[in-house]
């Protein structure tokens, strides 16, 4: 496996046990590992002695350690990590320490590099989360979304990320963005999405990547089927991904490539309204959303409403 590969890492001993061995059994010839720094409770610096004790394992000429002195958390580790990782190479692949890739990702993931180097493609996905429901004629389509349980792409392509949405403002506003979604619900949950991440009200690097990957009209590239599976999706509460078990199949190595490069409409269609779901972040429908979790999801309900508390960021 020539394409190197960036692990970041935090506080999951079982889970970074597990990839580092994948990993080191596919003989990956250069893998980065970034470590978020433990937070100041007991539990949290016992967890990241045990990653320090697993990773010094496998210290080795052709894997390099990045530890991040304190929590940075997940947006900014994230940053510092793929930032380093770049800083050493050209272009490579990103796991997080639960996402457990098939061997045909690494292929495509090279394949597509290569292909589709110094284009629109700013993000190559080792995911598909259409559970077959929609027709995929081709070895992969051309997506708006960038989903990130294993990804990769070019130093270059990184460099267009705006950790502030500094433009995005004025991307709102404009007719770019008034045609960018048909469907105005659509529209009106991504613009919820950015206003609160500009806030930094979420935690999370992805979606200031996706902006950045929409203002400069780039397109995510989704192999036909899953090709990585993620280990820790029990601790999500999108009910769309913890149902389900998303099997990882390997791609025949002859690609049929699409003939043009343009979004898969029904394919972003699905995604958007099974996954993202935006009915259920926009009022009044998220009164009923919310209701739903108090009554069978208490502890959850608490818990987002305690975090909205301490931050003094309401919805």
């Amino acid at each position: 496996m020539n394409l190197p590969v960036l692990l970041l890492i935090y506080n999951r001993p079982k889970e970074t046990k597990r990839i580092l061995e994948y990993l080191v059994k596919l003989r990956v010839k250069k893998i980065f590992i970034s470590i978020d720094g433990p937070k100041e409770t007991k539990k949290d610096k016992d967890l990241s002695k045990k990653i320090k004790i697993i990773v010094s394992k496998y210290k080795d000429k052709n894997i390099l350690i990045n530890k991040l002195n304190k929590n940075y958390g997940c947006k900014k580790a994230v940053e510092k990590g793929i930032n380093w990782f770049f800083s050493n190479v050209k272009k490579g692949i990103i796991l997080e320490d639960d996402c457990i890739p098939s061997k045909s990702f690494f292929l495509f993931c090279q394949k597509m590099l290569k292909r589709y180097n110094k284009t629109q493609v700013k993000v190559i996905s080792g995911n598909n989360f259409l559970k077959k429901k929609i027709k995929i004629n081709d070895h992969y389509y051309f997506s708006r979304f960038n989903h990130c349980w294993g990804w990769a792409t070019w130093k270059e392509a990184w460099s267009i990320y705006d950790s502030n949405l500094k433009n995005w403002d004025q991307l709102k506003s404009s007719n770019k963005w008034n045609k960018f979604f048909t469907n105005p619900i659509d529209r009106l949950y991504w613009e919820k999405i950015f206003d609160l991440s500009k806030k930094n009200y979420f935690d999370s690097w992805a979606y200031p990547w996706l902006y950045s990957i929409w203002y400069n009209n780039g397109l995510t590239i989704i192999p036909k089927y899953n090709l990585v599976k993620n280990v820790g999706s029990k601790g999500t509460h999108n009910s769309f991904y913890s149902r389900v078990d998303f099997k990882v199949t390997n791609l025949h190595k002859k690609y049929k490539h699409p003939s043009k490069m343009i979004y898969y409409d029904q394919a972003d269609n699905y995604v958007m309204e099974n996954f993202f779901k935006p009915r259920d972040f926009l009022w009044p429908t998220r009164f009923l959303f919310i209701l739903k979790m108090f009554i069978t999801k208490p502890k959850l309900f608490i818990t987002i409403v305690f975090k909205k508390i301490k931050n003094n960021i309401y919805d």
